[in-house]
């Protein structure tokens, strides 16, 4: 046989389809092709008596099972990947929401933070100010107590104790009215005389006093600044000697100038006088 010949067995061996095939379109030599066919036929069967099993199931060409499993998992991957991404997306999308958040929290922590600070700087500026303002008032305070001490001192020195009361002569002279509104203002009255004992304690000072006996509320009828009535008087001869309803004489005074017994005068309330004061010690 011819090469060709050969090449054409060859191929009949592998492939016993494309034998017949070339049969049908070449009709060439008879007898070369018989044998090409016996042997064809013959290693078919010998292939086909080795390669026989029990499983009568046709069998699809390894070619089309592969690519269908090769597709599953291909649908199954990219199926895989697009979960991957979109899973991938949410959680972008949180960590940008939770970004988002804890800068507006951020914010709003160092804006409270600054008003927090604020504030604070304010209370210690006005700390230091109550601090100041203390320590002031505490030297006020010091230099108060001190002269309260020294006129206390001097107020007391300006009294006079006796019996059961304290005694103030004053240095000038005001009217009845003034003179009583000073008594008043230190804790006292005008001196109310109950005893010669007490008239006898202010005649030594040889000056016109205003005691604390009227009768301006009914002419006649004295008074002291107690609203009690007098019951024992010391007037001058004569006196009192206002008792007419125009006359103006109705407050009392004390000329020590006279006997100690006899030295009380009516007089109008608005001649400038001295004064005495009495008040009891814890007054």
């Amino acid at each position: 046989m011819t090469e060709e010949n050969n090449m054409m067995i060859s191929e009949c061996i592998i492939d016993s389809t494309k034998c017949i095939k070339r049969v049908e379109r070449d009709c060439g030599d008879s007898d070369e092709w018989t044998t090409v066919l016996f042997v064809s036929a013959e290693t078919l069967k010998g292939h086909d008596s080795g390669t026989k099993t029990e499983d009568t199931t046709p069998k699809s060409r390894p070619g089309e099972s592969n690519y269908g499993s090769e597709g599953s998992m291909g649908r199954c991957s990219r199926v895989a990947a697009a979960c991957l991404g979109l899973l991938c997306l949410l959680l972008l999308a949180g960590i940008m929401v939770l970004f988002v958040y804890y800068n507006g929290v951020t914010v709003r922590l160092e804006e409270r933070l600054l008003v927090y600070r604020t504030s604070n700087n304010n209370l210690t500026e006005q700390r230091d100010e109550l601090q100041v303002q203390n320590k002031n008032l505490d030297k006020e305070k010091a230099d108060l107590k001190r002269r309260y001490n020294m006129l206390n001192q001097t107020c007391l020195e300006a009294w006079r104790k006796f019996g059961f009361s304290l005694y103030y002569i004053s240095d000038w002279t005001e009217s009845w009215d003034e003179s009583r509104q000073d008594c008043l203002k230190r804790g006292a009255d005008l001196v109310i005389i109950n005893s010669k004992v007490e008239q006898e304690l202010i005649c030594p000072f040889k000056r016109f006093f205003w005691i604390g006996l009227t009768d301006r509320e009914t002419k006649g009828t004295w008074k002291w600044v107690d609203g009690t009535l007098m019951t024992t008087g010391f007037w001058s001869p004569g006196e009192p000697n206002g008792a007419s309803i125009n006359s103006t004489e109705d407050c009392a005074e004390v000329n020590t100038f006279n006997d100690p017994e006899k030295n009380w005068n009516d007089l109008r309330c608005s001649e400038r006088r001295h004064w005495i004061c009495e008040k009891l010690p814890d007054q």
